[in-house]
């Protein structure tokens, strides 16, 4: 069963630990731990803190589960609770683990009796160390949780070869009217590892207690009176304080999917507004902000997408860049399909390159295609965005990443850092790149400068409207990547847009939590003069006002001018330059006929 954890302490939850993964087998295990920052600090403070909690997380991992799959999931909130709640509701685990505290101590801003009082999924709150145990006793009453107690006994006992007693106390007035234990669990029963059916009438904590004397540990399950005020109940209680190995377990109904969320309704108030997109953008910073670092574990990547049987693609678009293309190709092959078969496919999207580029791109031993010569049937436009549209068409990969080709200091990184959150994040759907951008001028290299149009453009306008999206430290980088799944029901814009439209619609269609960043550290590219700049921001303001009048139910960019009068200095004179600038909106590629009957086949 898929396994999530609630690591409240690494060292005291240490046992719970050793017991979601006896429960998983070969099954998903995710460790989930809760940074809880004070209302006085802001939760993006927290970030160096969670990156370091995910190392410890690791650190625990390969300690108690050497060569085990186990993926960590750090997050930041106010109450962890919360964020545990919310892990259950991306992660959708079979059960969620949590490490047994005293009746009124705090855990992770509640009590253990609020914790399974409204559990978020099916709940297992452990105590002592039940993994080690050998002979199990479950006793079960009926009800919703006799089911979920049984599975849990007998998957402990097929981890330590171990064997388990299922025992039903009728009550005092005997066994009348009762099912007997095959009805009440079904297949349960018959189990290879039960080893005794028992029916019993007296009073269950003297029956129980009698029984768990030949025992090393108990599983059972709450009180199931909805509302009762203490959901163990007075037979639990007596379990537990007999007990020195005990899981208690509840169920709840399964929750949906947090991916495809509606985009959350803002309060009227102007400084309410402000302080509860603070703490969105915030917490998302925390918990969504990587370090290709952390992704340098080639191996570990490549265990991840054989255990998904995932293939991935890499797309480089490229428009005349025989200076850079071949080291940018040559860095990826060489280190992510040669050395570590990271990598399935690379692909050049040519946009009528007028130098050596394909020709280059070729003889390194890539596919190479001419944009405007893919899907012929939906016609071409200029534009990087178009590029990458069609790309998706000629690819194959179930995760497709973009890396831009001009980038003279290219390093593998830029894919296996956009790869990480992908393959270890199942709720991440999208992730983009950042880094610093030092800025060429004439001889000189300056240390910053670079992506003028995202600090004067993007940003400001994704602060302005889309004020959730804030936290993203570069929205317009070309290394980025996603789920195919995703990106083919998304509409691409065809040209410098396209990242800006692309964000705004992973945000309405999936959620900010389906978005990560990755810091790269430096990227090196050929830098634009300001004239053309100046047109990129063009196209960029297009698309932002599109998905704001569309948002708001007006025709906000077709009353917008397309023409655009660019100042030029010449021999001494200013000269005004017009030219029409207009971003398509290419549909979802998935709704084109050719691209259905190519996944088809």
């Amino acid at each position: 069963m898929k396994t999530l954890i609630a690591v409240a302490d690494i060292e005291r939850d240490r046992a719970v630990v050793q017991t979601g993964l006896a429960l998983a087998g070969e099954d998903d295990v995710v460790l989930a731990s809760v940074i809880e920052v004070p209302e006085d600090v802001t939760l993006a403070a927290a970030q160096p803190q969670a990156k370091q909690l995910r190392r410890s997380l690791e650190l625990l991992a390969a300690e108690v589960a050497p060569g085990r799959r186990v993926r960590s999931l750090v997050t930041v909130a106010r109450r962890g609770w919360d964020a545990i709640r919310e892990a259950a509701t991306t992660e959708r685990p079979e059960v969620l683990l949590v490490g047994w505290r005293r009746p009124g101590w705090d855990i992770l801003g509640l009590t253990i009796e609020e914790v399974l009082r409204d559990p978020p999924c099916d709940l297992a709150v452990v105590k002592g160390a039940p993994a080690r145990a050998r002979r199990i006793l479950v006793p079960v009453r009926g009800g919703r949780y006799a089911q979920l107690a049984a599975r849990i006994g007998t998957e402990l006992a097929r981890s330590s070869d171990g064997a388990v007693t299922l025992l039903h106390v009728a009550g005092r007035n005997g066994s009348r009217g009762r099912s007997p234990l095959y009805q009440l669990l079904g297949e349960r029963a018959y189990d290879e590892r039960v080893e005794r059916l028992v029916t019993r009438s007296g009073d269950p904590v003297k029956v129980i207690t009698d029984e768990l004397a030949d025992h090393d540990a108990i599983v059972f399950g709450a009180t199931g009176r909805e509302g009762a005020e203490d959901p163990l109940g007075p037979v639990g209680q007596a379990m537990l304080a007999a007990a020195k190995n005990a899981i208690v377990v509840r169920t709840r109904a399964p929750l949906a999917s947090g991916v495809f969320l509606a985009r959350p309704r803002l309060p009227e108030d102007r400084a309410e507004r402000s302080k509860v997109v603070g703490e969105m953008v915030d917490k998302w910073f925390a918990q969504n902000t990587f370090s290709s670092t952390e992704f340098a574990d080639l191996r570990r990547l490549v265990e991840e997408k054989e255990r998904q049987g995932l293939r991935i693609s890499v797309g480089l678009p490229a428009l005349n860049e025989e200076a850079t293309i071949r080291r940018v190709i040559h860095s990826i092959r060489s280190r992510l399909v040669e050395r570590i078969p990271l990598v399935d496919e690379i692909v050049v999207i040519d946009s009528r390159s007028e130098d050596r580029t394909r020709e280059i791109a070729a003889d390194e031993g890539v596919a190479v295609f001419i944009h405007d010569e893919v899907l012929p049937e939906c016609g071409s436009y200029r534009g990087k965005g178009e590029a990458l549209w069609k790309s998706l068409h000629v690819m194959t990969g179930d995760l497709v990443v973009w890396v831009d080709t001009d980038v003279s200091s290219h390093h593998p990184k830029f894919v296996y850092g956009i790869l990480g959150p992908l393959l270890t994040r199942p709720d991440i759907q999208f992730v983009k790149a950042f880094y610093q951008r030092p800025l060429r001028m004439g001889d000189e290299l300056q240390a910053t400068g670079g992506g003028r149009v995202t600090e004067l453009a993007a940003r400001p306008i994704l602060n302005l409207f889309f004020p959730e999206l804030s936290g993203i430290v570069q929205p317009l980088a070309g290394e980025q990547g996603g789920r195919r799944a995703l990106l083919e029901q998304l509409p691409f814009f065809s040209g410098y847009g396209v990242e800006t439209g692309l964000l705004v619609d992973i945000l309405q269609r999936a959620g900010l939590g389906a978005i990560a960043q990755v810091d790269m550290k430096q990227r090196i590219h050929r830098n634009q003069s300001l004239y053309r700049l100046s047109m990129m921001s063009f196209e960029v303001l297009q698309v932002a006002l599109r998905r704001v009048g569309e948002a708001q139910g007006t025709r906000l960019l077709e009353e917008a001018n397309f023409t655009m009068k660019l100042i030029t200095a010449s021999e001494g004179r200013l000269h005004l330059e017009m030219q029409d600038i207009i971003d398509i909106e290419r549909p979802p590629i998935a709704s084109v006929p050719a691209y259905q009957q190519r996944r088809a086949r």
